[in-house]
């Protein structure tokens, strides 16, 4: 007993026990492995896929923080890098103003003595709608030939009415878009292009006005064009740029102010476009923003402490208005604030302008004072005087034409 007790307490049988066991557990052994080698991959798939989220979460995170904490792009707004250095220039936006407005008014009326030549070839300007017992014209055969088409009918219908040709051709144009653009989207555009065709000219005028307005208050909100912005669309006596004179009457940075400008004029463009005809209110509108900002420009020398950037269609609001004053004194206007109260606008306009003429003299610097006040004094001359000269350039250019129309020379 003592010597079997010795041996298996002996390093020999300690060493026997050692090398034995791997042997007593190889079949153990190679069962474990393959699952610890499937456990292995599992684990690590898992945690290689863990890491990617974190990581493409890490990347929302950060990229998140940094779209939040990216300020505007930073930019100061300096006078004097404008070609005059900081200097207001007269002369220079003298000339200009002049050299514009002469050319918007010979342009215009050019289009106008035009318009009305075209007028004048149509049979429908002879005989009005008689001309339909006459056999019609070719104008008429071209819209029953657009409206016949299958695509057309199918889109408006077959008894659908129409104002003229351009807006036949607007819907078979519409009509003829591709297969994949939705049916329901071709109506709806068709819709819009009715009511588009039956606003009358002056009406489409003023809307694309304010549709150019409205493209220019988007460009504002975008932070990477403020310097372009401020640069042309801002007009600053200080900067020398006269050019800004006419692009500043378009420009609108708060919601607010395009949204009053715009009201006015709608409420009163249209029916002074009528009255005027297309071309030469588009001329007198024109002329009548660069011509107000030129006022305010003349007279920032006087009081050099309140000098500041300008923008807004106010002075040619102003100066519609105004006209409107003149070819309709007795209409009735009403409030914002007091739409059920109507107010002559011959009452109305004046102690608008008498509220302008205080703040022009007192130096307010919330609106622009100068400008409304010479635009709303442009208007109600332009009316008494201006359109008169107007009926003078058409009826020049028109002896003009009839003259270079005349053969020339003596038959042999």
């Amino acid at each position: 007993m003592h010597g079997a007790a010795f041996f298996k307490s002996s390093p020999l049988a300690r060493a026997l026990r050692a090398s034995a066991t791997p042997a007593s557990c190889l079949h153990s052994s190679f069962a474990k492995r393959p699952l610890n080698l499937l456990e292995y991959q599992r684990r690590y798939a898992q945690g290689r896929y863990s890491r990617f989220d974190q990581h493409q979460y890490d990347q929302h995170q950060y990229e998140q923080r940094r779209y939040e904490s990216e300020e505007e792009p930073q930019w100061e707004y300096r006078p004097e890098d404008g070609p005059s250095g900081g200097r207001v220039l007269l002369l220079r936006p003298i000339v200009w103003t002049a050299a514009f407005t002469t050319g918007v008014y010979y342009l215009c009326s050019e289009s106008f003595v035009k318009h009305r030549e075209q007028l004048r070839q149509s049979s429908h300007y002879y005989f009005g709608r008689l001309g339909n017992f006459y056999g019609g014209s070719a104008d008429d055969s071209q819209i029953v030939d657009l409206m016949s088409d299958p695509k057309v009918q199918r889109l408006v219908g077959w008894s659908h009415a129409v104002t003229g040709l351009g807006h036949a051709r607007t819907l078979s144009r519409i009509a003829r878009l591709p297969d994949w653009v939705p049916f329901e989207l071709k109506r709806t555009v068709a819709a819009f292009a009715d009511r588009w065709h039956t606003l009358s000219r002056g009406q489409r005028c003023v809307y694309t006005i304010a549709a150019l307005n409205a493209v220019v208050l988007g460009m504002w909100q975008i932070p990477r064009l403020l310097p372009l912005m401020a640069r042309a669309f801002l007009h600053d006596p200080r900067t020398g740029r006269s050019y800004t004179l006419l692009t500043s009457s378009f420009s609108h940075r708060e919601i607010w102010h395009f949204a009053f400008n715009t009201i006015g004029l709608v409420s009163f463009g249209a029916a002074a476009a009528n009255a005027m005809g297309v071309e030469q209110f588009t001329a007198f509108y024109l002329s009548a923003g660069v011509i107000s900002g030129l006022a305010s420009h003349l007279l920032s020398p006087l009081r050099p402490a309140l000098i500041m950037p300008s923008l807004g269609a106010s002075g040619a609001v102003y100066a519609v208005v105004g006209a409107s004053m003149m070819l309709a004194p007795d209409s009735k206007i009403a409030l914002i604030f007091l739409p059920f109260v109507p107010i002559s606008i011959s009452q109305a306009f004046p102690a608008l302008l008498a509220y302008d003429f205080l703040g022009a003299l007192l130096g307010w610097r919330k609106f622009g004072h100068v400008a409304h006040l010479a635009g709303g004094l442009l208007g109600i001359a332009y009316v008494q005087w201006g359109m008169e000269q107007w009926a003078h350039l058409i009826r020049s250019i028109e002896m003009q034409r009839a003259k270079l129309s005349k053969p020339s020379g003596k038959a042999s």
